[in-house]
């Protein structure tokens, strides 16, 4: 059967969701232009066309899967809700459950861009953009007096920091015995939050959208912050 004619925009899309779905299954090193062509069922001719070498493909391909990551970060922190709600619910999107995103291929990202320097480029720009996102959220919280957060930039590069090694953690080890369970990550982000905003980690699912700094924790007769 004939093959539906695609615009270039559509078939370099086709060609991006396969090179993911290739990385995804066989990893960075192992992957090949004949991996995506023939799960197309497509020339090697035609994807060298797009792309021209393995290496433009493999970084293409990250940054279209981090494209749509970051619209539904957007998204999450572009609600009409307290700040600290948005910020809670992105951060919990984007811990390592298996829902933000395909956390194998952003650990086999980051080791083949040791050795690649245009991926390492694109990672470390898509990085950057997360990293923006949240202190902009954060910095508007502060703003509005919900929190008293002193640096909104250092706050982000910790939290996705925590994030990012907790992924890798569960990523490879889950399953095994004495792994981090999904409840325990989930509180520690929680718990990593509310210290970073400089709240009680009550306040973090509170309703009310006027409640001061603090104020939580020195309802329960704790130290904000710690």
């Amino acid at each position: 059967m004939a093959r539906v004619r695609l615009s270039v925009e559509e078939r370099r899309g086709e060609m991006l969701r396969a090179a993911v779905e290739q990385i995804e299954a066989r990893g960075v090193p192992a992957v090949r232009i004949a991996d995506v062509a023939s799960a197309l069922g497509v020339s090697n001719a035609l994807v060298l066309y797009h792309f021209s070498t393995k290496e433009k493909l493999v970084a293409a391909a990250f940054h279209h899967a981090a494209e749509g990551d970051l619209a539904q970060l957007r998204k999450l922190l572009g609600r009409r809700t307290p700040a600290v709600h948005r910020l809670r619910a992105a951060v919990r999107w984007y811990a390592p459950t298996g829902k933000a995103k395909g956390w194998r291929l952003w650990i086999e990202g980051w080791s083949a861009a040791l050795r690649d320097p245009g991926l390492r480029e694109v990672t470390r720009d898509l990085d950057q953009q997360w990293k923006a996102a949240l202190t902009e959220v954060i910095a508007e919280g502060v703003e509005a007096g919900e929190f008293p957060c002193a640096d909104p930039s250092a706050a982000a590069w910790r939290l996705t920091a925590l994030l990012d090694g907790l992924a890798v953690q569960m990523t490879s080890y889950t399953g095994y015995t004495g792994s981090l369970a999904r409840a325990t990550m989930l509180e520690w982000t929680d718990e990593a939050l509310a210290r970073e905003l400089g709240i009680d980690r009550a306040a973090l699912t509170e309703t009310g959208t006027g409640t001061a700094p603090g104020a939580g924790a020195q309802a329960a007769g704790e130290t904000v912050g710690r």
